[in-house]
């Protein structure tokens, strides 16, 4: 049986998430399984180092059909160092060997299947060369199987992945490396090649003097991605409507040596360089160069000391200069996603900065790289706005999961004791960040407004008392975590009139504080959801406390997702009953409660303007009786 043939890049349809990488360790030809994909290997005479040698080469190589089993001895381990995920084997069985070095003619499985044997009938999962693989013509491979491991150095025309397993080391391509969908994926050392696209593929591809053009839009150090695409390319390999890159015509041009870039046509951090110069002479004051694939930062902006805003978000820029400290009039810096670890110390110099955003600083796998907030920070006394959310990170417990309830364990952030100079500070996000609040920060006069939500993977488990503090707190939104208590010193927040404990209740194991001892209250979140499915959802008994309340300045209420799947447990009217007490409600939330019905006081609430029923289960006489006993509010039942 021949083995499939590969698959035209018109077949470009699917799309799934990406993930990309320019860095692979795997298995060496001598099974070590840390060696590097690009460590320097030694090449026989005739082989070329520096790209492919495209004219006819003799097969020094005959295949050999092996069980995997035996194909992986022979390499002592290097398959399943490459191929096996942790405690998985393979899915290999067979296996095409050639022991030594391989140099074919025209396309690679074209020229594998004329070496086999006429009489071997048995299909091929995995075609592994222990040497050098040099191929005069393009290495196609798209279907599932088989798969490619390649020992030494591999030189063909074009590398191109679809559904299968690829790992070689290092390699020259002549005219690009190209992955298509993600059910596959493609390792490489360090290869040589002008061009690396990227369908949506799962690709760890390390290529010197590459450019990476992303054909789906989501990769943030590619150089070319929507929309940029049709800007920068001929439209001669453009699918406009898809607004990416036409594969099979792009190297249809590529090997007839006619240009695929328009003239003048630059890399997403290439025209970002140009809009910093730009920026300079015209003596801008506000530069957001979000998302424009920046490597480092762009030195051209310390020569801007007027600048007042500068927002690098979403680039891979690692680090900041100690000089951004010469840019003393910024007044807004945001770098959120930019892979930084720190920031500098200078960062205290900037004397009239009123907005911080440092959100999102950690590695690409989100379990590694942690970031720190120098003391430095302390001395920006105008600082109103600080934005520290998903900067905790996952804590590998060597257990396999986090603790009761499976619940993962995640780094505390912890802020430096400086952080109770911020005397000006009235904003504090630090979404999906287990904060640690230093003693100093007690007491903070001026802080108005707290977010830290959580979420499935990264939360608080322990309320953040630190809060209760801050005498002139009016929001304060701690939905999404796993709190077993809520402790009764949030009552000290006398001024507060927004609070979200919606989908942290639980775990709860103590009653709720009286929140009608919080005067200034006028808006509650009490979702009854678990981000986890592995938690439990609240007791229906909190709805009872809760509406056992006296909150008679309540403007707004939002109470979702409190259904149960077993009758037994159903969320009933009466679990309701009690809303009409609170007469000044004018927005009500009760989606997704699978209720048949609503307490008969929910009638008479006099100022309803909004309800939010979605999700419920009224049969339309209960609709007629809501709406006709509020006439004049928005009702959505649909």
């Amino acid at each position: 049986m021949l083995l499939p043939q590969s698959k035209d890049f018109a077949e470009q349809a699917r799309a799934a998430g990406a993930a990309i990488t320019t860095d692979f360790h795997g298995p060496g030809i001598d099974g070590g399984a840390a060696s590097s994909l690009t460590t320097a290997l030694d090449f026989p005479v005739g082989l070329s180092q520096r790209g492919p040698m495209l004219v006819a080469m003799p097969i020094s190589a005959t295949p050999a059909s092996l069980s995997y089993a035996d194909a992986d001895a022979r390499l002592s381990g290097a398959l399943s160092a490459a191929f096996e995920s942790e405690g998985e084997s393979s899915d290999y069985d067979s296996v095409l060997f050639f022991d030594g070095d391989l140099a074919v003619d025209g396309d690679f499985l074209d020229a594998v299947n004329a070496l086999r044997s006429g009489d071997d009938e048995d299909d091929v999962e995995l075609i592994v060369i222990t040497g050098n693989l040099t191929v005069n013509g393009p290495i196609a491979l798209y279907e599932d199987q088989p798969g490619l491991y390649v020992g030494g150095r591999t030189e063909a025309e074009t590398l191109e992945a679809g559904d299968c397993e690829i790992y070689i080391h290092d390699g020259a391509f002549t005219h690009l490396v190209y992955g298509y969908y993600n059910h596959g994926r493609l390792r490489t050392g360090t290869v040589e090649t002008p061009w690396v696209i990227d369908f949506d593929h799962a690709m760890d591809v390390h290529a010197v003097g590459g450019r990476w053009v992303d054909n789906v839009g989501d990769a943030k150090d590619a150089d070319y991605t929507k929309p940029g695409i049709v800007e920068a390319f001929v439209p001669e390999v453009v699918d406009a409507e898809e607004r990416c890159l036409d594969v099979d015509a792009f190297l249809g041009r590529l090997r007839a040596g006619l240009p695929v870039l328009r003239p003048g046509a630059r890399t997403a951090a290439e025209s970002a360089e140009a809009e910093v110069s730009r920026s300079q002479a015209d003596r801008v004051e506000h530069l957001d160069l979000t998302g424009r694939k920046l490597k480092e930062f762009p030195a051209e902006v310390l020569q801007m000391p007027w600048l007042r805003t500068l927002i690098l978000d979403g680039n891979p820029i690692g680090e900041l200069p100690e000089a951004l400290g010469t840019l003393t009039r910024l007044e807004h810096l945001s770098v959120r996603n930019c892979e930084l670890t720190a920031l500098p110390e200078s960062i205290g110099d900037l004397a009239a900065l009123r907005v911080l955003c440092v959100a999102g600083n950690r590695d690409t796998d989100l379990d590694t790289v942690e970031f720190t907030l120098p003391a430095a920070i302390g001395r920006l006394t105008a600082l109103e706005e600080l934005d520290i959310s998903y900067l905790s990170v996952s804590v590998d417990t060597g257990s396999g999961s986090g603790s009761e309830w499976n619940l993962p364990e995640v780094t505390r952030f912890v802020l430096p004791d400086a952080f109770g100079d911020l005397v000006a500070l009235r904003k504090l996000v630090a979404d999906g960040t287990d904060v640690v609040f230093p003693d100093s920060a007690h007491g903070l006069a001026a802080v108005e407004e707290v977010s830290i939500t959580g979420g499935s993977h990264y939360f608080l488990r322990t309320f953040p008392e630190a809060v209760t503090t801050f005498p002139n707190l009016r929001r304060l939104d701690l939905s999404g975590n796993y709190f077993d208590t809520v402790p009764d010193s949030l009552l000290r927040l006398t001024r507060l009139e927004e609070l979200d404990l919606g989908d942290s209740l639980g775990l709860l194991r103590d009653p709720l504080p009286d929140l009608g001892r919080l005067p200034a209250l006028r808006v509650l979140g009490f979702g009854g959801h678990s981000r986890r499915a592995s938690t439990p959802l609240p007791s229906h008994d909190f709805l009872r406390e809760l509406f056992a309340m006296e909150l008679p300045g309540l403007e707004e209420l939002r109470i979702s997702r409190w259904q149960r799947n077993t009758k037994r447990l159903k969320l009933k009217p009466e679990h309701f009953a009690g809303i009409g007490t609170f007469r000044r409600l004018r927005i009500v939330d009760l989606r997704f409660n699978q209720l048949n019905d609503l307490p008969a006081d929910f009638d008479t609430l006099p100022d309803l303007a909004v309800a939010n029923l979605y999700g419920n289960l009224f049969p339309g006489a209960v609709r007629d009786r809501i709406t006709a006993a509020h006439p004049t509010a928005q009702i959505d039942f649909e």
